[in-house]
């Protein structure tokens, strides 16, 4: 039986595809794990910050599940 092409992005890094094919458990440990992320636990932190712009880009880009791969 032929082994199916393993998912990669050009840099070699694993893309989320990938590793859940690769890794099921690892990948379903982190969702699990984002799944328990609280986003205004993080609020304050953001809102105390010394780069409040880039905190609330964070904080926006974990809210909403978007990233554009700047911070």
């Amino acid at each position: 039986m032929k082994q199916p092409a393993l998912e990669a992005i050009p840099s070699g890094e694993y893309s989320p595809a990938a590793v859940a094919q690769n890794d099921p458990h690892l990948y379903a440990d982190v969702t699990d794990l984002f799944l328990l992320v609280d986003p205004l636990s993080y609020l304050d932190d953001v809102l105390t910050s010394l780069e409040p712009d880039a905190a609330a880009a964070a904080y926006e880009q974990l809210v909403t599940g978007e990233w554009d791969g700047n911070l």
